[in-house]
């Protein structure tokens, strides 16, 4: 009987052991699922399908953060355009005119993505009163121009005539073309710039002629519709409409705006260079160009080697699910469902936002904006001998892309952020101004200008500019002691930048013209 249930007592243990061994192993594997299931270091994310088994999904809205607050401003919502130093210009200073470089609003993805129909691109300005009804107002213009005298409306568009100027769905994201939201940004800023220039340039008087005001645009229309609505809300809503007819829009074919200094071998070398140095910088980092081969797979419909291998294409393609607060997209393979996420973007743009800080330092790129920028350099110079000898025209407006401001600023030496990667709807203002002598008769002397990013003063982070400031005569506010403050006024004289642009702009280059720098080189 003992011998029994000894024997019992055995099996009674060997059973419980066995139990908790099949729990343990249970809640181990339960605990690896776990964990595997909320990994977020892998680069990709990956579940297999069934139709028994659900699949959780990660959020993958990209929301904005201190982390990623950078890249939300890379879309510039129309509640982010606000007046900086434009136009803050007083006491003996007299505006002459304005140059206004911009590139086009926000715009459909460049390349064919998944999920696009998906993809609300109508802008919301109901935030902002004054905005929507200045959209609605600009809507309603549009859809009545054939109301308008036909030949003026012609004579308006110029080489643009039967260019259409509104989305033809305010919610479709059309390949490269310009967006409902692109168009409120542009609106938004012609009424910025209106703050700070339609009194001080006097652009009420019912008098404006056609020299007053000069427009170009490349052939897109994404720039022709940026380059509309800006003047609309900047000139063209109030008493001033009525002479529209009287501004002729003018055509670039090129996006450097280079007219006849176009053509230069040079710039090709430089450029291909400076592609080298990046492509080699990537290399350098498996991780990101294995990040972009996959993430451009799930992005693009029919990826290309081209795309797998850019980064600037792939962030170019993502900006269109962040600046409408769209999913990240995700793909459906047999047995796989992979999709984007928040950590593949951020990794991405971090990536970008390094190398970008690195280019800035590249001979290369320097010397190829340089030999871009001149053509559009020798017309701005010649606008301001306008300014200063006719007193017209007192509007210059260049509608361009990111290339064309990046350029421009390459070849300033401007090095600040959002000028060396310019958002939608980024604006780059150049100030010419007139001391106010008691002699009638003015001289070079007396003209000054300055250069406006995004709202920044950036002037005396041109060489041929710092040390130039001009001080104004006229006292200011008091300070705490019940003393006068003198301003200052951060100016570049005019013939600064002409020495600059006639002596010293092909000296990198061991040349004195654009010729001999571009074939000789």
């Amino acid at each position: 009987m003992l011998t029994e249930m000894v024997r019992l007592s055995y099996q009674h243990r060997a059973f419980y052991c066995y139990v908790i061994l099949s729990i343990w192993i249970f809640l181990l594997v339960a605990g690896m699922y776990k964990y595997i299931g909320n990994n977020e270091k892998s680069s990709i994310q990956s579940k297999p399908l069934s139709s028994d088994v659900p699949v959780r999904e990660f959020a993958r809205h990209f929301k904005p953060d201190i982390k990623n607050k950078r890249i939300f401003k890379l879309c510039n919502p129309p509640d982010d355009i606000k007046i900086g130093s434009e136009g803050k210009i007083d006491g003996n200073l007299t505006l002459e005119g304005v140059i206004i470089f911009i590139r086009h609003g926000d715009r459909g993805p460049l390349s064919h993505i998944r999920n696009i129909s998906t993809v609300n691109c109508a802008g919301d300005f109901s935030s902002n009163p004054k905005l929507e009804s200045v959209y609605q107002n600009y809507q309603n213009f549009i859809l009545n121009s054939t109301a308008y005298t036909q030949s003026a409306w012609s004579q308006f568009l110029g080489p643009f005539h039967g260019f259409p100027m509104l989305p033809n769905n305010v919610k479709e994201c059309k390949i490269g073309e310009l967006t409902t939201l692109g168009i409120g940004q542009l609106l938004k800023t012609g009424l910025i710039l209106k703050n700070a220039y339609y009194n001080k340039l006097n652009l009420g008087n019912s008098t404006m002629l056609s020299k007053d005001v000069v427009v170009y645009s490349t052939r897109y229309r994404r720039t022709v519709q940026s380059a509309i609505a800006l003047l609309y809300s900047l000139l063209l809503e109030n008493e001033v409409f009525q002479n529209f007819g009287k501004i002729s829009m003018r055509e670039s074919s090129s996006l450097t705006f280079c007219n006849t200094d176009c053509a230069c071998p040079a710039a090709e070398k430089f450029v291909k260079q400076y592609n080298k140095e990046t492509s080699d910088r990537l290399k350098s980092h498996p991780a990101v160009i294995e990040l972009i081969k996959q993430s451009s797979n799930v992005v693009f419909e029919m990826p290309d080697q081209a795309q797998t291998k850019h980064p600037d294409t792939l962030k170019d393609a993502l900006l269109t699910y962040i600046c409408h607060g769209s999913s990240l997209p995700c793909v459906n393979y047999e047995s796989q469902r992979i999709c984007v996420k928040t950590d593949h973007v951020t990794g991405l743009f971090a990536y970008i936002e390094w190398e970008s800080k690195l280019n800035i330092k590249s001979s290369n790129r320097r010397k190829y904006g340089l030999l871009r920028a001149y053509g559009l350099l020798r017309n701005v110079v010649s606008h301001m001998v306008q300014m200063i000898s006719e007193s017209k025209p007192k509007i210059v407006l260049f509608s361009g892309h990111d290339k064309t401001l990046e350029y421009l600023a390459s070849a300033l030496g401007i090095v600040v952020d959002h000028a060396i990667s310019p958002h939608y709807a980024s604006r780059f203002v150049i100030e010419i101004c007139r001391v106010n002598s008691k002699n009638e008769n003015h001289v070079a002397n007396d003209f000054y200008f300055r250069v406006i990013v995004n709202g920044k003063d950036v002037t005396q982070t041109i060489a041929f500019c710092k040390n130039s400031n001009y001080y104004s005569d006229n006292y200011g506010d008091k300070n705490d002691d019940g003393e006068f403050l003198k301003k200052e006024y951060k100016l570049c004289p005019i013939e600064a930048i002409i020495r600059q642009l006639h002596d010293d702009y092909f000296l990198p280059f061991n040349a004195t013209n654009f010729k001999d720098a571009c074939f000789n080189h």
